[in-house]
């Protein structure tokens, strides 16, 4: 196609927020929309949370709890018939960051902290939106392990662990589904912005996964558009007002880029309009229901019984001695404010319009009409209200057994900051002790998207964890309780005892500028049962109202590997599904490697009685590690052991097999370099708030940037997860960003004269 220069560059922007740049009668457009775990299609300047009706299934911390490639696949497909069906071209997500802490404020849009288990689930996902001719972008490519200063915060970590743990998900998915694009994050990998970083997006993504689609900024992420183009980044995302455009432009002109390098990504976003792009007039085509209209559809019905069906398989049983299932003659209290105001979701670029459908109390009282109701806490402060409290016992006084219903609130997590603590909201911890001191059986019904300090867990008689699973939670959860749904999750991160005994507790969530991955390898599980750390509920763990035996495991070695089988049987006396894990003990040698890895995993069903053989092929790259001085993945040859278990606590077949490979392999522990600073010390990707500290004009500028903020939500306070999002963006975020995200507010130019205000205050001041 025959384009002048200025089509070319306008084409490797975006215009607005969620559209790509569209010539009549010769290029379409594209309109991307977020994601993942629905479909959040919003006008040009809608706030945060005001987007066209959608269904919202679990997030993806939820989502891997299911251990079901298949359940997740088909969500897959109904997002991307939903997307289709709205005018959506590219679905924002999935997510398949490593979970480093259990503090990341975005852990609930990400599946798991072990990169196979996230790589199968995001390869199933992907293929199943793809199938119906809408693109989606897996993010965030890569090592995004923080919030707090997300978009200037440097991630420097040696290459076998980035290999191994924080890009491996990524290539699994990449080699397994081609997702259409992949988006660049905002962080640094080892001093170099990802949008500008070459060897992670040229040299590995393309070059050694065979990465065919393109990739795309994170919204605000690509501050130089020159050094992103040259590195292998296409479209950047949203609208930089032709500041951006301006400055590659002049970078051609100055020889700093070539015409041939610009071609290259033009290319692959006409490739990509080619496929998932459409006209204006097709887009105007698309109206957006009213939420009475959307209900009613046969399509959003049949949409919400699967969003259903996965907080089911979701749903994990950490504990139960005897109380569950619920019997139709208990005498219950249902105790918690999240028993009405049940988190579906987490805040943030996430969130989804979703329906309105019965509360666990509105399903509860269907089945127990004498049900006695207190809030006990407000879910939107963090400080006891004693009446409530006081309500809590006098509903709890008479009964046989209370149901909590508590965990994390949305004041504890979100997009955009991170949790300051591994405990539960204050006020929920001092209503719970107030409940143990009645001597009730107690069933917790927990709710939220990352793990958390149980407080008083060796008291409760139950724990049911449901994460933050969807529009269809409330129902499952109840169905669950209750015994009419056999719980099947297992838990997808290790649930540790104490924040210090994380692998990541000396530097996680630091504001330093460069974050030094001083654990390495032995994230997550890895890390707690390599080194024995005892922990509340380890990785894959979940139980079951029916019990699994099993037996007879062979293993066979192969051309490829190993073929391995053995038999399930449901012992018990109810219909449940089982979630046989297979693991790798690994070979010892010189050079450090976690004890256990998962390497195989599914999920069958079983009526009472019923056995059933399983088998999984073990490829030898299940054996492999990557060894940086020779740059390829190789064996170390040795004795490993095959684990077949329902946790990676809980082993219960066992054969050790011999793998050939390279003997006596030695792998220096690497040192972590921190990056040398150059240059002036401020810049536009400084933060307004490091401008602050030595720009009179930036303080200014800040603090009544941050009144206006609060002036357009009136209704909500600065601990609002929208409102606590955008203030915590607009203070780190990259002062670029900022500025151009702002839609005119704040003045290019007169950032330069900040930048340069604040530089020469700062050398006066040395």
């Amino acid at each position: 196609m025959n384009l002048s220069l200025d089509e070319k560059l306008s084409l490797l922007t975006g215009v607005g927020f969620w559209h790509t740049k569209s010539f009549e009668n010769k290029i379409n457009h594209l309109e991307l929309s977020d994601g993942p775990h629905g479909l959040r299609k919003q006008a040009e300047k809608a706030n945060n949370n005001n987007s066209e009706p959608a269904i919202c299934y679990p997030t993806a911390s939820a989502l891997a709890c299911t251990f079901d490639t298949g359940i997740v696949g088909r969500i897959g497909d109904e997002l991307g018939k939903e997307a289709k069906e709205k005018g959506v071209s590219i679905l924002l997500g999935p997510g398949v960051n490593m979970k480093r802490s259990p503090l990341c404020g975005r852990n609930f849009e990400y599946f798991s902290e072990d990169p196979y288990l996230a790589g199968k689930m995001a390869t199933s996902y992907i293929n199943g939106v793809q199938q119906n001719g809408v693109g989606t972008s897996l993010k965030h490519f890569a090592a995004n392990s923080q919030e707090t200063h997300r978009m200037r915060s440097d991630s420097v970590i040696d290459e076998r662990t980035l290999r191994e743990i924080y890009l491996k998900a990524f290539e699994m998915t990449v080699k397994g589904a081609q997702p259409a694009t992949i988006m660049a994050s905002y962080n640094m990998v080892n001093g170099t912005y990802s949008t500008e970083n070459k060897w992670m997006l040229t040299d590995v993504l393309r070059n050694e996964w065979g990465f065919e689609g393109a990739v795309v900024s994170d919204w605000g992420a690509c501050t130089n558009l020159t050094k992103a183009i040259k590195a292998g980044m296409d479209l950047e995302m949203p609208d930089s007002f032709e500041v951006h455009k301006n400055a590659l432009k002049k970078d051609l002109e100055e020889g700093n880029i070539t015409e041939e390098e610009i071609d290259k990504a033009v290319e692959r976003i006409l490739k990509l309009i080619d496929k998932y792009g459409m006209s204006d007039e097709e887009e105007a085509a698309f109206k957006a229901p009213s939420m009475e209209d959307y209900m009613v559809k046969e399509s959003t019905k049949r949409r919400h019984e699967l969003a259903y069906q996965a907080s089911v398989n979701a749903g994990v049983l950490l504990k139960n001695e005897g109380i569950l299932p619920l019997h139709p003659d208990d005498s219950i209290a249902l105790i918690g404010d999240l028993a009405i105001e049940t988190r579906i979701q987490g805040g943030g670029s996430s969130h989804i319009n979703a329906g309105k459908y019965p509360t666990i109390l509105d399903h509860l009282r269907n089945i127990y009409p004498s049900l006695s109701f207190a809030r006990g806490y407000d879910c939107m402060q963090l400080e006891p209200v004693e009446i409530l409290e006081d309500d809590a016992i006098m509903a709890a006084k008479d009964v046989e057994i209370i149901v909590f219903c508590g965990g994390l609130t949305d004041l504890a997590e979100g997009e955009g900051y991170d949790r300051d603590t591994l405990k539960m909201p204050e006020n929920q911890i001092h209503l719970i002790h107030r409940l143990m001191e009645l001597g009730k059986k107690t069933v917790f019904l927990s709710f939220g998207g990352a793990p958390f300090e149980m407080e008083c867990l060796e008291q409760f008689d139950s724990v049911l964890q449901m994460y933050l699973g969807g529009e269809g939670v409330a129902k499952a959860a109840v169905a669950l309780l209750t015994g009419r749904e056999n719980p099947s999750g297992h838990l997808a991160e290790t649930w540790p005892l104490s924040i210090k005994d994380t692998p990541a507790y000396s530097n996680f969530g630091s504001r330093d500028k460069h974050i030094p991955y001083y654990e390495g390898l032995l994230t997550g599980y890895r890390h707690y049962n390599s080194k024995k750390i005892p922990v509340q509920f380890p990785f894959g763990y979940g139980l079951s109202y029916t019990e699994f035996e099993y037996d007879n495991l062979m293993v066979e070695k192969t051309e490829s590997g190993f073929d391995v089988s053995f038999t399930v049987s449901n012992v018990g006396n109810r219909l449940g599904k089982a979630v046989p894990q297979l693991y790798i003990r690994n070979c010892k040698g010189d050079f450090e490697r976690a004890d256990l890895e998962l390497r195989g995993f599914t999920k069958i069903s079983l009526s009472p009685e019923e056995t059933r053989e399983v088998i999984f092929k073990v490829g030898f790259d299940a054996f492999q590690i990557y060894d940086v001085s020779s740059h390829s993945w190789v064996i170390p040859e040795g004795e490993y052991g095959i684990l077949i278990g329902q946790s990676v606590e809980e082993i219960l077949l066992s054969e050790n097999v011999f793998v050939p490979g390279v003997k006596d392999l030695v792998i220096p522990k690497p040192e972590l370099k921190i990056p040398e600073e150059n240059g002036p010390r401020f810049s536009i990707t400084s933060s307004y708030a490091e401008l602050a500290e030595y720009s009179e004009t930036a303080k200014n500028l800040l603090d009544q940037a941050l009144k206006e903020f609060l002036k357009r939500f009136p209704d909500k306070g600065p601990e609002d997860p929208e409102v606590h999002m955008m203030m915590d963006t607009f203070v780190d975020g990259t002062a670029d960003a900022t500025t151009l995200m702002s839609g005119g507010t704040l003045s290019y130019d007169m950032l330069i004269q900040i930048v340069e205000e604040a530089n020469r205050k700062y050398e006066e001041q040395q």
